[in-house]
């Protein structure tokens, strides 16, 4: 058997995480199951808890399908998302190393 790629683990690691608080027969994340993974796995990136309307517009802006709840599509374009936030403060880091 080969050694999956960083990237191949990546994908399960994500797969792992939305499962792990997908609790239910629909495997989707409810306010409260999305809240607790955002708490529990995103610590970094929201420092600042508390920030109760952020989170209601969040889970608004990640609802596409509008059932009140997060299913793994909408997770992945949410971790998307930040992921696209984070490149763009790694890029700026790394011009400003350069100077």
């Amino acid at each position: 058997m080969t050694t999956p790629s960083k990237t191949e683990v990546a994908m399960q690691n994500l797969m792992d995480v939305f499962y792990q608080y997908a609790k239910g027969e629909k495997y989707t994340l409810t306010r409260s199951q999305m809240k607790k993974l955002v708490e529990i796995e995103l610590t970094q990136l929201t420092k600042k808890k508390g920030n109760i309307e952020a989170f209601d517009r969040m889970m608004k802006d990640l609802d596409f399908d509008g059932d009140g709840e997060v299913n793994f599509e909408e997770f992945v374009s949410f971790i998307a998302s930040i992921m696209l936030t984070c490149n763009e403060i790694y890029v700026q880091k790394r011009e400003q190393m350069k100077k």
